[in-house]
Formats: C-alpha cells, sequence, structure tokens
C-alpha cells in the first residue's frame, strides 16, 4: 500500500513518462518471475511492481488534451460557443455561482465540433441555473491560474476540470437532462437546505447546513476565520462522526425493522445514499469507505482491525482519483484518524499511570473516564494533525484544545437534533422550527465559543512557510514516539478495564431531563431577549458599507441599508435579533448600492 502511494507521488513530482514506467515494471516481473525462490529479490521485485502501477494510475488518470479535449482550446483569443450540460451540484455564492459543465461540443466561426471535458463556468448569480441544464455558454476558456501561495490549477484538476471561462453570455436550451437518481438526491437535499434556512437565524442556519448537508459557501468569511484560527473548523465538514452517527442510526433502525442479520445492508446503503447527499469529497468518502468496510466485518462476522480499514480506504479512493492524495481535506482526515489509531492507546496508558501515582484508586476510574471523553482523543488528533496543519496553512492555533473540549461534547447533539428538526421541518415546517430552538442552543454555544477564544491574544501564532522536510522530521519524530510505545514491555501492557462515566437513571430518564434542562434555559434566554422599552440602535459590522439596525420600545426592528454582503448581513442579524425571530417590520434603502 505505501509503495502504490510512493509510486503516484513520484510520477507527480518527476512527471515520469510512461516508457520509463512501463521498463522498470517489466524488469521487475521478469525478476520475480526469474527469482521467486530468492525471498529478498521477490520482495524487492513486488515493491517494484507496487510503484510502477502507483505511477501508471496517475499518468493514465490524467487527460489527452488533444484537439477532442476542450484544455485544447484555452486561452483563445476568440469566444468560443461551448454546450454542455451541467453535470453537479451549483456552487451558489454571493455574487456568482460556479458550474461544472460537461462540454458536449463547442462553435467556432460557424464550425460545430464534438468535444468532451469538464469545464468550469463563473456564471452570474441570477438567473439561477440547476443540475442537469442544458446551456450554450459563450465565453473564452482559459487555463486555471496558479498563484504564489495557491495553485487553482491543481485544486480544479483533482476533479478533472482542467479548464474554466469567467464572465460568459449563457443560453438555457432545455432543463433535466440529467439522471433521475441525482435529480431526485439534489432536490431532496436543496429542499433540506431551504428547510433549514426557513427555520433558523443565520449563521446558525448555514452551520447547519455545513453539518448536515456539506453546504458550507453560506457560512460567513469572518466566521470561517475564526473557526480555522481555533482550530475548529472540521466541525463544519462532514468527518468520520456524521458518517458513525448515520451508519450507528441505520443499523437500529434496520435491527428493529427488518432484524439483526440484515441491518448491515439497510446501514451500508444509508451511508452511501448519505454521502453522494453531502458531495462525496476526499475527507467524506475517506471516512465513508471506512464505514463499509467496517458494516461489512461486522455482518460476515469478523471485524477487522481499524488501521487495516483506513489503509484499504486510501488504496480504495487513490485507486479511482490517484490526485486526492494532494487535497489537503483528505490528509487531515486520514491522518486525524491514524492520530486516533495509534496515539490514543499509549496516551491513555500514559495518563493511567500518571493518576494510579497522583490520586487515589477510587478517584482514578472516574478522573480516566472524563479524560477519555473530553481531553485524550482530542490530544490525539492535535499532535498529529498539527505539523500537517502548519505546513499547509502556515499558523498553529495555541487555543486549539480549549475550544475543541469545549465544543465537541455538543456536537453529536446538533447533528442527531438537528436532522429530526430539518426532516420534521420538510414535513410541517412550525414543528421544525420549534426543534430547531433545541438545536439553536448548542449551536449558539459553539459559535460563541469560537469567537471568543478567537479573539484571545496569541490565538494563533503565525508560523510562515514550513519546509517540507521538517514536515517529514516531524512526523519521523511522531512514528518513533508510536513505536517505541507500542514495543513490550515499554508500559504496563496488561489489559485495563474501560473506564466510562456513570449513567445516572435510565437512557429515558436523561433524556427527560435533558430536554427539560435546555427547555428552561431557552426560556430563560427567550426572557432576557423581550423588548425592555427602550430603543436600541446597532451598528452592524458588515465589511465595506453600513447597516444599522433599530429596535423599537415595542421590539420592532428596522434595518436601514445592508453592505455589500447578503451573507455578513445575515450574520450580524442572527447575533442582535431573538432566536425565535426571522421578521424585519421595515427595510430602507438610502442609496442604490445599499
Amino acid at each position: 500500500g505505501i509503495a502504490w502511494i510512493i509510486g503516484i507521488a513520484l510520477a507527480r513530482w518527476f512527471s515520469l513518462p510512461w516508457p520509463v514506467v512501463a521498463a522498470v515494471s517489466a524488469i521487475a516481473g521478469l525478476a520475480l518471475l526469474l527469482y521467486h525462490h530468492n525471498s529478498r529479490i521477490k520482495s524487492a521485485a513486488v515493491v517494484a511492481l507496487a510503484l510502477t502501477a502507483g505511477a501508471f494510475r496517475l499518468i493514465f488518470f490524467q487527460p489527452a488534451v488533444d484537439p477532442n479535449h476542450i484544455a485544447f482550446y484555452n486561452d483563445t483569443t476568440s469566444p468560443l460557443k461551448i454546450t454542455g450540460v451541467v453535470v453537479d451540484e451549483p456552487d451558489v455564492r454571493d455574487y456568482h455561482i460556479n458550474l461544472r459543465l460537461r462540454v458536449e461540443s463547442i462553435e467556432d466561426k460557424d464550425t460545430v465540433k464534438a468535444v468532451d471535458g469538464l469545464l468550469l463556468v463563473r456564471a452570474p448569480r441570477y438567473p439561477e441555473r440547476f443540475y442537469g441544464d442544458r446551456l450554450i455558454v459563450t465565453g473564452k476558456p482559459e487555463t486555471p491560474p496558479t498563484f504564489e501561495d495557491f495553485s487553482y490549477a491543481d485544486y480544479l484538476a483533482r476533479f478533472g476540470i482542467y479548464s474554466m471561462v469567467r464572465r460568459p453570455q449563457i443560453m438555457l436550451i432545455e432543463s433535466d437532462q440529467g439522471s433521475f437518481f441525482w435529480t431526485a438526491l439534489l432536490a431532496f437535499k436543496n429542499r433540506a437546505s431551504q428547510t433549514i434556512n426557513r427555520m433558523m437565524a443565520e449563521p446558525y442556519a448555514s452551520l447547519l447546513n455545513g453539518i448536515l448537508l456539506g453546504i458550507e459557501t453560506g457560512i460567513p468569511q469572518g466566521l470561517y476565520e475564526a473557526f480555522n484560527l481555533t482550530g475548529t473548523s472540521h466541525i463544519i465538514v462532514i468527518s468520520g462522526s456524521n458518517i458513525s452517527l448515520i451508519a450507528g442510526i441505520f443499523m437500529l433502525l434496520g435491527q428493529r425493522l427488518i432484524g439483526k442479520r440484515y441491518a448491515p445492508p439497510l446501514a451500508i446503503v444509508g451511508v452511501i445514499i448519505y454521502t453522494l447527499l453531502v458531495g462525496a469529497d476526499a475527507a467524506v468518502s475517506r471516512a465513508a469507505v471506512m464505514g463499509l468496510v467496517y458494516i461489512l466485518a461486522i455482518w460476515v462476522g469478523r471485524p477487522g482491525l481499524a488501521l487495516n480499514s483506513l489503509i484499504f480506504s486510501g488504496l480504495v479512493l487513490s485507486l479511482i482519483n490517484p490526485l486526492i492524495l494532494w487535497d489537503v481535506g483528505f490528509q487531515l482526515s486520514f491522518v486525524a484518524t491514524l492520530g486516533l489509531i495509534v496515539l490514543v492507546p499509549p496516551l491513555e496508558r500514559l495518563t493511567f499511570s500518571f493518576l494510579q501515582r497522583r490520586l487515589k484508586t477510587e478517584h482514578v476510574g472516574l478522573t480516566m473516564a472524563l479524560l477519555n471523553e473530553l481531553l485524550i482523543v482530542t490530544l490525539a488528533a492535535q499532535i498529529i494533525t498539527g505539523p500537517l496543519i502548519v505546513y499547509h496553512f502556515g499558523r498553529f492555533s495555541l487555543v486549539s484544545l480549549l475550544s475543541n473540549l469545549l465544543i465537541l461534547p455538543v456536537q453529536p447533539p446538533i447533528m442527531i437534533v438537528g436532522g429530526i428538526a430539518t426532516l420534521a421541518g420538510m414535513v410541517w415546517l412550525p414543528l421544525g422550527q420549534l426543534l430547531s430552538w433545541l438545536v439553536w442552543l448548542p449551536l449558539a454555544w459553539s459559535v460563541w465559543i469560537v469567537e471568543q477564544t478567537a479573539r484571545l491574544p496569541f490565538a494563533s501564532l503565525d508560523l510562515g512557510t514550513f519546509p517540507f522536510w521538517l514536515l517529514v522530521l516531524l512526523y519521523a519524530a511522531i512514528a518513533a514516539g508510536v513505536w517505541a510505545a507500542h514495543q513490550p514491555g515499554s508500559a504496563d501492557d496488561e489489559a485495563r478495564p474501560q473506564f466510562r462515566l456513570p449513567e445516572i437513571g435510565s437512557l429515558q430518564t436523561r433524556l427527560w431531563l435533558g430536554s427539560f434542562g435546555v427547555i428552561v434555559l431557552l426560556i430563560w434566554l427567550a426572557v432576557l431577549a423581550l423588548p425592555d422599552g427602550r430603543l436600541h440602535v446597532a451598528f452592524l459590522d458588515v465589511g465595506q458599507g453600513d447597516a444599522i439596525l433599530i429596535t423599537l420600545p415595542k421590539g420592532d426592528q428596522i434595518l436601514i441599508d445592508g453592505g455589500p454582503s447578503p451573507t455578513d448581513l445575515n450574520w450580524r442579524l442572527g447575533q442582535e435579533m431573538p432566536f425565535w425571530d426571522r421578521t424585519l417590520e421595515l427595510v430602507i434603502n438610502t442609496h442604490p448600492d445599499a
């Protein structure tokens, strides 16, 4: 597996021509046939074949840019008429919309030619475009740019896109040209997203869209930056925890509906559909493959090792798309999962040994359970992802551990109750709104913690450019530490009990008590937000522009101007208005650009 990945990397870094790779492969194959009795030569030949297989996968993954591919016409001087079909969910932004177009033909000087390939179209925000639209796009194809600190060309190449058009003229030919399955799935996703937006104020609606549906485009840039500064941006993207919850929910449903034996197939279908629903990006796909392997292992009665599942997921995904290895989200997801597998056990041993020396025996169990739930898992992920984050982003969050400790416990309720509220709201909006108030509380807590810790002095340490050799050195040191910790006799290797927090009452009792506590807190917060008989004027921070919210003594609200960004305006309004209030009584624009 490692040789396969190294082969992909070597082919990318050195642009290896296929005849060279073929020659090495032939020599390795010949050596394997002639010297199969020699274990050393046999092992070396197998490694060489794995290296060349990885290199071949990358070489033949990249398209041939010839007159039949749209990228051949990049950077032309005259506009082309390009006909194609939107083959993915439109990426909607404040001022524009990104469309992924599967090209069918081009027209240049009255000559029509059949062409294939994917094209990124940056279209005006309105009119809206949808999956399955067949369009005629008139514009100049161009090569995606490469900036000093970011290669947009490499980023798009991971999706098979090597050409883009900006500021085109667009004409709709016909709609509903996509597959029935994708059309239905995206329609459900769009309906769910709209329901969330109607139930909740911003930025909580956008956060829930990100957590549940993988839609991150509505999250305000300033808030997203706060999540990045505090090392908590992983909670607003689909990850392994989401997949685990989905698998668990479908397993439980399957056991009740069709029996324990046939529950795994239902869970497999549920995980696949959810993965497709949220976009199946690199990190989600990694988690999904691991989840599917685990479910299959349960089904056949042979639960496998987590490390084997992780390696298998990496091999499968790199076989499908070798460029996934350069996806930062995939790298962080893969490394974080690896950290949970290899770092948590030695950290648990060290913590247990330390507590045994410092605390009374009767206190060790409870303390260990608390630390397992709150600290050890988070610390393991922070240790192993830290070097990679610094390498890619040039900064290290000093408040990441604190922020994660405070907000991670409320993330499962956000997803579970948020999912229930969304489904209920799609059936009957008032019921969904009522349930969404239960989700608002942990979301508001998460946002408040992130914003407060991001404001702390030295919340993030700017380290500038981080050399690759130092990244390799740090991971070599971590690997050496893990290897030493797993050696026999390096620590107390005797089996120790699994420490769990004591359960108070039955599950039903805990749910009732928790719900009662949340409702009481919501009522208290609602009372505090009621009109106080005074006039309030709030100047909203919306970037370049002005926005003023006036709250009258009886609670009526007037907005004067709104600034340039609808996303930022909704964010600030959500901070100022009561969590149940989605209505402005009056909006005044003092100038056309307001």
